[in-house]
């Protein structure tokens, strides 16, 4: 174990399943749920394939509570890394933390790609390790925080305060930005991005047997744009 490091996987059943040598993202990305489930607070959800920023980008995990955004980007050997530059971009303007998770032989590479912020996770037989930690904001920024709402939920916002909420996304955005202060924003947002993946988790964990497998992360996995405003074009994918 490298200086410093720690695992972060209890037995989770999957060292019975996995070769100590994966090849596929989807491999690392079992092996992370197993170890993420028992590590999870009582208020906390995971989401797969959560698309934000417009559709622009899609993390491979989320963990999300009402204080809480994280996001877990998976790299296995047969990735590429000519994304992930602008992904930790992404993931940097919209997330608290992010972090990576990738095999040893890649580190070296993914860190020279990511902002020293990010955590760095890697994979040593069956067992997922913290190589660097992430740090996280306290909150999310207005310009990050208004990208994760939708029209219903800015109106929502609005009305609580007990503003007008008539007009298009664009009018309630610039009524949120100028009314809502930012500590109040951040905290919305991050409520309303736990209740979007929550149904969808306690489903999976519902359906969970004892290990995880591709059909259960299948379910975890949300086929809408969780950020993505109603009437925004999806611009391409750079997950």
């Amino acid at each position: 174990m490298a200086p410093g490091s720690q695992s972060i996987l209890s037995d989770c059943g999957v060292g019975q399943t996995k070769s100590a040598s994966m090849t596929y993202a989807d491999d690392l990305k079992t092996l992370a749920i197993s170890a993420l489930l028992p590590l999870l607070a009582f208020d906390e959800v995971l989401g797969s394939e959560v698309r934000f920023g417009e559709g622009k980008y899609r993390a491979d995990l989320v963990i999300a509570s009402p204080n809480r955004l994280s996001a877990l980007e998976i790299k296995g050997p047969r990735d590429n890394l000519d994304k992930l530059a602008g992904q930790a971009a992404g993931y940097s303007a919209l997330f608290l933390d992010f972090s990576v998770v990738t095999v040893e032989e890649w580190m070296g590479a993914v860190r020279h790609l990511v902002p020293r912020a990010a955590g760095l996770l890697t994979l040593r037989g069956a067992q997922l390790h913290t190589i660097r930690q992430a740090r996280s904001r306290a909150r999310l920024d207005p310009d990050a925080a208004l990208r994760w709402l939708r029209t219903g939920e800015l109106r929502d916002l609005l009305r609580s305060y007990g503003l007008s909420t008539t007009g298009h996304y664009g009018n309630l955005v610039e009524t949120v930005r100028q009314r809502i202060p930012v500590a109040e924003l951040s905290g919305f947002a991050l409520g309303a991005i736990h209740e979007r993946l929550r149904p969808r988790f306690e489903a999976f964990r519902g359906e969970l047997g004892r290990t995880v497998t591709l059909d259960d992360i299948r379910m975890l996995t949300l086929g809408d744009q969780v950020s993505r405003p109603r009437g925004l074009p999806v611009v391409p994918d750079e997950s």
